[in-house]
């Protein structure tokens, strides 16, 4: 830390995100989320072809990726924005809708880099515990706030909150409301068809699970037209690169590929809660590509160091002291894990 450093981060700021083991095949990864299958087989020649086009910037708005996304999705190009990765989207919120001094509302636990921005941007938080069964408490639809977020499914729980219960929590609350969808596609349903009921809310969605594009960095937000334009207006000027267009968008439109990757997830997934709620481990119902579990004796980080032993990583947050999240991996990643587990 340098003496040029703003006092007001402090010399601990900053996210930490997941470690990064050396990409040498002897670690399972299974810290960060990231899909057990590869991308599409037409994404590698789509970054090729792209690859041509370098000496050009890319479309300031992602196109042709966002028209494919509102065709997707149903909506008008004007209510996407593609941006790199949801991190940034995120970012675009806190430059749009909060003034230094406004006040962003989240529940706790959940993504943790939203503190993180917030307190670079000057916000004061609002940290709103969870109730029982890491559900949403009923304050996050009524605290006062320009700003708020529920990531649904939650990170790190999993836990995942129907669209129309959603709405009944969070229909009358004031300010901008972000729905963080990274996660949606291996639950039940999403958000984005109650858009045009609600022009104060905001989806953001991701390339980097569902279509295992994390080393692409593609995220998109989707809205109505006049805060989509807010967020662009606060974008960075080229946020995605030729090749990352290109790559998604191959993804996007090889949907048997991408429903493969979904369905191993979710069957793995209840393959892995079954045998570790058999081991005698608390494992709460997920609705996302990982499973946020208590191993019998609540010693969440001797089992996390007797793992890494075993080149085989979990995430242990020292704020959950007694639990693991373990991301869903292949069924011979899952079975090593399992197998390690005893």
């Amino acid at each position: 830390m340098s003496r040029y450093r703003r006092a007001s981060l402090g010399p601990d700021f900053g996210y930490v995100p997941g470690e990064q083991p050396p990409d040498d095949g002897s670690w399972l990864k299974l810290n960060t989320n990231e899909s057990p299958l590869p991308p599409s087989p037409h994404v590698a020649d789509a970054v090729r072809e792209a690859a041509a086009g370098l000496r050009r910037y890319p479309d300031p708005f992602g196109e042709p990726l966002r028209s494919a996304l509102a065709d997707y999705h149903g909506v008008a190009p004007a209510q996407v924005l593609v941006v790199n990765g949801g991190d940034q989207a995120i970012d675009c919120c806190f430059r749009a809708f909060c003034e230094p001094g406004d006040t962003v509302v989240y529940p706790t636990p959940t993504y943790s880099l939203f503190p993180t921005l917030a307190t670079m941007f000057g916000v004061a938080q609002t940290e709103l515990p969870l109730d029982d069964g890491f559900q949403f408490p009923a304050a996050l639809g009524t605290a006062p706030g320009a700003l708020r977020f529920a990531v649904n499914p939650n990170s790190p729980t999993g836990v995942w909150m129907a669209p129309d219960a959603l709405e009944e929590l969070l229909g009358d609350a004031p300010g901008v409301i972000v729905i963080d969808e990274a996660y949606c596609d291996f639950a039940p349903g999403s958000c984005i068809p109650l858009l045009s009921a609600h022009d104060n809310w905001v989806v953001l969605r991701t390339f980097s699970k569902s279509h295992a594009l994390a080393g692409l960095r593609v995220g998109y937000a989707v809205g109505s037209a006049a805060l989509i334009d807010d967020l662009a207006a606060v974008k960075d000027s080229y946020p995605v690169d030729r090749c990352a267009i290109a790559g998604a968008l191959a993804a996007l439109q090889d949907e048997p590929h991408h429903r493969t990757i979904v369905d191993t997830v979710v069957s793995e997934r209840e393959r892995v809660t079954t045998s570790l709620r058999s081991k005698g481990w608390d494992v709460a119902n997920s609705g996302a590509n990982f499973v946020f579990a208590r191993p019998p004796d609540g010693n969440a980080s001797k089992v996390h160091r007797q793992l890494r032993d075993q080149h085989i990583l979990v995430r242990h947050f020292t704020s959950l002291p007694d639990r693991l999240r373990i991301s869903v991996g292949s069924p011979a990643e899952n079975d090593r894990l399992l197998d390690a587990l005893g």
